[in-house]
């Protein structure tokens, strides 16, 4: 059995879009804090990140030092298409205060990073009170 020019032409192609398409970046996730990204001094948060469906590990990055990162394996499907994991914060601080961004892994390969998220702390509630008291 031999292959006409035209029809080996097409294999190669069709070979050559897969991998391409195999060595392509992954999509972005999304990243987002919840309450809010501006937070009262030792309140909890949690950072969620979403990324396309079938993605179990994410990693939590703070983008002023790249030796500090969080990976859970921890993720939860949001329907058919996309997945999310939680980090959570218990208690911020000005140490907690910083850029984050978000990855999850695919085959040994890290996907772009998200957007970054800048963590505020504010006074805490308490400290607001006080300082409104005495003026």
């Amino acid at each position: 059995m031999s292959l006409h020019p035209t029809g080996l032409l097409g294999l190669v192609l069709l070979l050559g879009q897969t991998i391409c398409a195999q060595e392509g970046t992954l999509p972005r996730p999304s990243i987002s804090a919840e309450p809010d990204s501006v937070i009262p001094r030792g309140r909890p948060v949690t950072i969620v990140c979403r990324g396309p469906a079938g993605f179990k590990t994410f990693r939590l990055e703070n983008e002023e030092d790249t030796n500090d990162f969080k990976d859970t394996r921890a993720s939860s499907p949001l329907g058919p298409h996309q997945t999310e994991a939680r980090f959570l914060i218990p208690a911020v601080s000005e140490g907690t205060a910083t850029h984050y961004r978000c990855r999850y892994i695919k085959e040994h390969v890290w996907s772009e990073p998200s957007e970054s998220l800048e963590l505020v702390v504010t006074a805490s509630s308490k400290e607001t009170q006080v300082v409104a008291a005495h003026p």
